[in-house]
């Protein structure tokens, strides 16, 4: 048994060595969004990126994504791969507990601000739900989405969790249902949305921004209010992104040049939305699940999930988990 062990080990051995050299050239790019001191279901912990940096820094060297964009434009040949951690919408939290740590590690990374958020424009939008839910009295809560007319019961945390879960998932893609069903939860729960949202929802303001990127780290365009981008008219769509990009870049030094799809479904690509970043000035956008990198596709780059299982990172980082997309997709 132990013989067979050391030669299966040295199997996968051979096989990751071989996935490396294969994929060499590929960049394993990381998306993150909340943190927090102590980690949970929907926050990494300080600790946990702490290994999870360290874990990467192993296998490879870190960049951003507008620097990957420029050394494959060059044709430079990194020695090791080429890791990139990204952030998604910019809240505070990144300020607050993710920033300390990579500049303490000396790593950079990418944060894709939603410019309205930042801006004390908006809330997200799926925090305005849950907000507003959980602030609907104990008992029913009875509403009609559409054609759909939906009964939850709200007794406890998990109740409002499962209803948040079910109205989710009908509004992200429906830019007009969500802004008539926040309205809708306002008057059912006799509240109002705060002008701007509490900590635990809150934004990194422009300093804090500015102090990131001053750090290394890159600024991206990731829309003015996180909306659906393929049902937008022009002019919408056009707001969503020139005018999104144009109000960060007022408060920064760099020009945005890479953006990420809110959602980032394949749902949420479109040659239309393409079109539309290329003329804003973005020379490639990112996608929010993994997919065989293209070179001749930078506005369809794929991105893993942090994964708090090590060997599921270690397959990220030696290439098998792309030459595995490659042979499945």
């Amino acid at each position: 048994m132990l013989k067979r062990a050391l030669y299966a080990g040295a199997g996968m051995l051979g096989l990751w060595r071989l996935s490396r050299r294969l994929t060499h050239d590929v960049p394993r790019i990381f998306m993150l969004h909340r943190f927090a001191s102590m980690g949970d279901a929907q926050h990494t912990g300080a600790d946990e990126l702490r290994r999870f940096i360290q874990l990467l820094g192993r296998e490879c060297e870190f960049v951003t994504l507008c620097e990957f964009i420029a050394r494959q434009r060059d044709g430079r040949r990194p020695e090791r791969p080429l890791a990139v951690i990204t952030v998604d919408d910019g809240y505070a939290d990144f300020h607050s507990v993710a920033l300390p740590i990579l500049r303490e590690q000396g790593v950079p990374a990418t944060v894709y601000a939603t410019a309205g958020f930042i801006d004390g424009q908006c809330w997200l939008w799926w925090d305005a739900l849950r907000y507003l839910i959980n602030a609907h009295p104990q008992g029913e809560l009875r509403l009609q989405l559409a054609a759909e007319s939906l009964a939850f019961r709200l007794d406890d945390a998990g109740s409002r969790q499962r209803a948040w879960n079910d109205i989710a998932d009908r509004l992200v893609a429906a830019n007009e249902l969500r802004r008539t069903t926040l309205a809708r939860l306002e008057t059912l729960a006799g509240t109002r949305l705060p002008a701007t949202p509490p900590p635990e929802y809150a934004a990194m303001n422009w300093s804090q921004l500015a102090e990131a990127e001053a750090a290394g780290i890159e600024i991206g365009g990731h829309t003015m209010t996180h909306a659906f981008l393929p049902s937008l008219a022009a002019e919408e769509l056009r707001h969503e992104i020139h005018d999104a990009k144009a109000l960060l870049e007022r408060q920064l030094r760099a020009p945005l040049q890479t953006f990420a799809y809110p959602n980032g479904m394949a749902t949420d690509y479109s040659p239309a939305v393409e079109a539309a970043l290329a003329d804003a000035g973005f020379s490639a956008a990112v996608l929010a699940y993994p997919r065989p990198y293209q070179a001749r596709q930078p506005f369809q780059i794929g991105r893993w999930s942090v994964h708090p299982d090590s060997a599921t990172v270690g397959h990220i980082l030696s290439g098998a988990s792309e030459l595995k997309l490659r042979f499945t997709s």
